[in-house]
């Protein structure tokens, strides 16, 4: 019985052998499958080892290995904790359990491991670095300094310790120091797609953009799939605003498996940057379901939506952007941005005074507090605002544009002063964009090439006058060429595009880039259709691409720009020998009227004078509220005082906001105006709902000193007679020539007197109205304002008067 219990107990002995060479095998496949990235393989090898033995520390030091590459940090410090109570005195597994703390910020435990690592193996250059890491979290820089150099003194290959040195001491500010040892690093291990990554982002971090890229590149080269390389690329190319190179890099690390929130977010960012926004917008959402969000993020998407006339949108990206970063005030700025944009006037001036109160240096907002007053009809408020914007910032390219604009609204303003402070303007953008083209002489007969630069070749006043034109121009002596360089394409577009012989979408390109491709096109006479007015490209008539630059349509004064040769104007709103001397530019006279009205497709009808079944006569006047000024709300009074019992129906967009339109009821009210008088009415999307509102008016009253160019023409169309009142320069002689083309200038006023009395007698003539009402459109129709051959072969002639050169 002795003997055969013996022979039980060796054979026990032996089988507990047998079990640990089992394990110690098994746990040797278990680092086998983790080395080649078979973690589940390995994971389940670790997991049977346990069952039959628990006590295992090698299978548990593995399984917290395996928990801390997947990210799951609690998992890998339990199994960590585990290995270290079965064998304390191994130092790897000590080193490592200080990693996973390291990894979740607790870097007291961190390093009372990492410094019990060293005692169990002391001068190990990994737990060396490892101290080092945590010493540098700990901002404890000396110490850590001291731990880096003595691990990579230890271990010279040490590819690893040279690169966490270098990360180390660009955090410490050293980054030449740093860009020198992870070069070590790469030459230690040439093949390292990570030390390559590395060496490329220090050389970002410390502004060698250049040499930054190429190093990405040839990390992309080393391992083309390793989207995290190609999204650092485009990224950095996206912060040097190269963002059409960024694209595709960036299109290939959202390809690659491991493709996280912020690459969409780049990728959206280039998109958004070369105006695909359908798609940015696309890649934005795509970075929000992944979990990445930013503030900068929803201001993009709050870009986007308010282009693309989402203003409920917007709205909400920009609030949840200011919500995220309150201290940002150019999130604040952009959420008032929006809230303009919907008619919300009141809400964007809020936003906007607080910006400036968070930071009255910031220009934006305060070029944006001036636009506000001034579409309240404030615009002398308005003016201090735009003169704090240039100040602050002296390169804005808007406020001085702004401000310039600013002074035509403005009543009683001297003339002469308006065209210094325009002149001084156009001194300086000369100084900033010298003229930069030599030009090839014309090849005699050969067609003469025009040449159309606008943002507004769109749904936009200035398609009423410029189709005209593009439908009747000789195409024997000229050819056209359209730079359509609208933020949105439409149907007008489109159109415009059938109509000329060549059409280009220039919104993306900068002002160089533009007059480059101009010059290109070898364009003998260049339109500029803005002035200073939104938009506008004056930056490039600047650089003057073109031999011969004109102005026309869009600004009712000089550009002040010396590059532009001529303004296009008529006798009647520049009479020979009267404003000469308030232009930069030499006036061409086009017979009659400068302007050729065409309306809508489709138009409502006229309706009967509203004044016979009303009961009264009802005023109307549609001119956005920047054209309005009190003292014209002074003589509407006046005449409403004058006609007892008749109203005043204004709209314009600025009146969408409650605020406004109680603070203008106000002016009234407080001038003896009952409120039940008065109809103030906002924007309306649609052009015939817009003009339908005529049908509720019978005389329209001109804006003074800034007239109406469209609005005059819609009214008279829909057959109210528009009173005007005339001024000394273009831009309250508007009128005085849409009124002579249509044969009523019996309606132009000399004096406010004789404005006020003019509508007042007529307010008292309904035949006279309903008349007028019933053959002004036809009368209309057969004028030179709508004769589009008449008035395209008299434009053609000025032109080629006041230009022989060109002539083929």
């Amino acid at each position: 019985m002795g003997s055969r219990a013996t022979q039980n107990g060796m054979l026990s002995s032996n089988y507990k052998i047998f079990e640990m060479n089992q394990s110690v095998k098994n746990l040797e496949n278990a680092h086998q499958a983790f080395r080649v990235g078979r973690l589940s393989d390995a994971e389940e090898i670790c997991r049977e080892i346990l069952g039959n033995d628990e006590q295992c520390a090698g299978a548990w030091h593995l399984m917290g290995k395996m928990a801390a590459l997947q990210s799951d940090l609690e998992a890998a410090g339990e199994f960590s904790s585990a290995a270290c109570d079965l064998d304390p005195q191994n130092a790897e597994f000590t080193r490592d359990f200080s990693e996973v703390f390291l990894r979740k910020k607790e870097l007291e435990p961190a390093e009372q491991h990492a410094r019990r690592a060293l005692e169990l193996l002391p001068e190990s250059p990994e737990g060396l670095v490892l101290l080092a890491r945590i010493l540098a979290e700990k901002e404890e820089k000396s110490a850590a300094l001291e731990a880096f150099q003595e691990a990579v003194r230890i271990r010279k290959d040490y590819a690893e310790g040279f690169s966490y040195y270098a990360l180390a001491l660009q955090k410490f500010g050293r980054g030449k120091d740093a860009i020198s040892q992870i070069r070590k690093a790469c030459a230690l291990e040439p093949d390292s797609v990570e030390y390559q990554t590395n060496l490329a982002i220090l050389l970002e971090q410390n502004a060698r953009y250049m040499d930054s890229l190429a190093a990405y590149g040839k990390a992309a080269r080393m391992n083309p799939n390793v989207g995290f390389v190609w999204f650092r690329q485009g990224k950095l190319l996206n912060g040097l605003k190269r963002y059409a190179e960024s694209i595709p890099a960036l299109e290939k690390a959202i390809s690659l498996p491991g493709e996280l929130g912020d690459y969409h977010y780049e990728y959206g960012l280039a998109l958004h940057m070369t105006k695909r926004f359908q798609e940015a917008l696309a890649n934005y959402e795509k970075a929000l379901s992944m979990g990445y969000n930013s503030a900068a993020l929803q201001c993009n998407r709050g870009v986007i939506y308010k282009d693309l006339r989402r203003g409920g949108d917007s709205i909400m990206a920009f609030h949840t952007a200011v919500t995220m970063e309150p201290t940002n005030v150019s999130y604040l700025n952009n959420l008032g941005a929006a809230a303009l944009e919907i008619g919300l006037n009141s809400e964007a001036l809020e936003c906007f005074e607080q910006a400036v109160e968070k930071n009255p240096k910031m220009p934006t907002a305060h070029n944006n507090i001036g636009n506000l007053l001034k579409d309240r009809a404030r615009g002398m408020d308005a003016l201090p605002h735009y003169l704090k914007s240039m100040e602050l910032n002296p390169d804005d390219r808007d406020s001085p544009s702004n401000y310039l604009l600013c002074h035509m609204y403005i009543p009683d303003m001297d003339p002469k002063l308006v065209f210094e402070e325009h002149k001084k303007w156009g001194r300086s953008t000369t100084k900033k964009f010298p003229p930069a083209f030599k030009f090839k002489s014309r090849e005699d007969g050969s067609k003469i090439r025009l040449g159309f630069l606008s943002a507004d070749l769109c749904h936009h006043p200035v398609a009423h006058f410029i189709e005209p034109i593009f439908r009747e121009y000789d195409r024997e002596r000229f050819e056209i060429v359209a730079y359509g360089d609208q933020r949105k394409s439409d149907d007008f577009s489109a159109r415009f595009a059938t109509q000329v012989d060549l059409w280009r979408e220039t919104s993306s390109y900068d002002d160089r880039a533009l007059a480059k491709l101009i010059h290109e096109d070898r364009v003998d006479i260049l339109f500029e259709l803005a002035g200073h007015t939104a938009y506008n490209r004056l930056g490039v008539f600047a650089l003057k691409p073109a031999p011969v630059q004109v102005s026309y349509l869009g600004y009712p004064g000089t550009t002040g720009l010396p590059a532009i040769d001529f303004r296009i104007t008529d006798a009647f709103a520049d009479p020979q020998g009267t404003t000469e001397h308030l232009h930069t530019e030499k006036l061409i006279r086009v017979p009659e009227c400068a302007w050729c009205f065409q309306p809508g497709d489709s138009t409502p009808e006229v309706e009967p004078l509203p004044a016979l079944k009303n009961g009264y006569v009802t005023f109307g006047c549609f001119n956005n509220m920047a054209k309005l000024n009190p003292a014209l709300f002074e003589v509407w009074a006046e005449i409403l005082i004058r006609v007892p019992g008749s109203h005043l129906r204004l709209k314009a967009r600025t009146l969408t906001d409650e605020g406004v339109r109680k603070e203008l009821m106000a002016y009234f009210t407080e001038r003896g105006i009952e409120e039940n008088r008065l109809e103030f009415f906002g924007h309306t999307k649609k052009t015939t709902d817009h003009l339908s509102h005529y049908h509720s008016v019978d005389i329209a009253l001109d804006s003074f000193p800034y007239h109406g160019t469209t609005t005059t023409c819609e009214a008279m169309w829909m057959g109210c007679p528009v009173v005007t009142r005339a001024g000394k320069v273009h831009v309250s002689r508007v009128g005085v020539s849409l009124l002579n083309a249509v044969g009523i200038q019996e309606f132009i006023a000399e004096t406010r007197e004789d404005y006020i009395q003019k509508a007042v007698d007529l307010a008292g003539d309904l035949n006279k109205l309903s008349a007028l009402r019933s053959t002004l459109r036809e009368t209309m129709k057969s004028s030179v304002l709508m004769n589009e051959s008449v008035f395209v072969r008299g434009f053609e002639a000025a032109l080629m008067e006041a230009l022989p050169k060109l002539r083929g």
